[in-house]
């Protein structure tokens, strides 16, 4: 099997973010899916990495859309494919696994609560141990943009937690990771989602557009060694 990733987006301006970037830096080859225009899903066999993009949508829908998707997603876990979930991706993952998809007790959107304190996650001590978190610190600011979370699984490892939201970093088996929160964000994604995220209309986008400004740097550049310590995991790159 070549070492191909397909890339499924939910909504078109959710794009892959740094994901991409750490991709062609790598020379990987790779296919994006938009399945809010066309439900087109190519057969699974010609991949080895499935990444699921956040969206609108909720696990617990029952629309063409998220049926399909979720019989892909579970064709994924039951032919071994590794899997890489965002948001709603992670949630999915959940879902075809038997776990409960929930209203989160707030709504988590954008870099602060209420302005009031950043939204940070807090790795457990088996996330600490992980190697997807090597050389990440303990805790770091994140982006946030949903209103759901999910009920952890006997087979799943929680790996990042938090104050508002308590999964957030979710393994099940070995190489298969969901994040609760869009560690891909870059600077091209982050001006999509201010112009275009519905989620965004009650929000301060000045106070937005300042937050992201203090810490892009950094958040950049750990997103970008996230990505390259998963694909060295499941040995895509060295």
């Amino acid at each position: 099997m070549s070492k191909r990733i397909l890339i499924l987006k939910n909504i078109s301006h959710e794009e892959p973010g740094l994901l991409i970037d750490v991709i062609n830096r790598y020379y990987l080859p790779y296919d994006v899916i938009d399945l809010s225009k066309k439900l087109n899903f190519p057969k699974i066999d010609d991949y080895a990495l499935l990444i699921i993009m956040g969206g609108p949508d909720s696990a617990n829908d029952f629309s063409e859309k998220i049926i399909k998707e979720s019989y892909y997603v579970k064709l994924a876990f039951h032919k071994k494919i590794p899997i890489l979930g965002i948001c709603l991706g992670l949630q999915l993952m959940i879902h075809v696994n038997g776990g409960e998809i929930f209203k989160n007790k707030v709504e988590e959107v954008g870099f602060k609560h209420k302005e009031k304190f950043w939204y940070t996650i807090k790795l457990t001590e088996e996330g600490l141990r992980d190697p997807v978190f090597e050389n990440i610190n303990d805790s770091f600011i994140v982006f946030q943009l949903h209103g759901e979370t999910v009920k952890l699984i006997k087979r799943a490892t929680l790996l990042g937690t938090s104050k508002l939201c308590r999964n957030q970093i979710l393994k099940i088996g070995d190489y298969n990771y969901g994040f609760q929160f869009h560690f891909e964000l870059n600077e091209d994604l982050f001006w999509k989602i201010h112009d275009l995220s519905a989620e965004l209309i009650n929000h301060d986008l000045n106070q937005l557009e300042k937050d992201f400004n203090i810490i892009k740097e950094s958040y950049t550049k750990r997103g970008t060694r996230i990505c390259e310590n998963y694909l060295k995991l499941i040995k895509f790159i060295m």
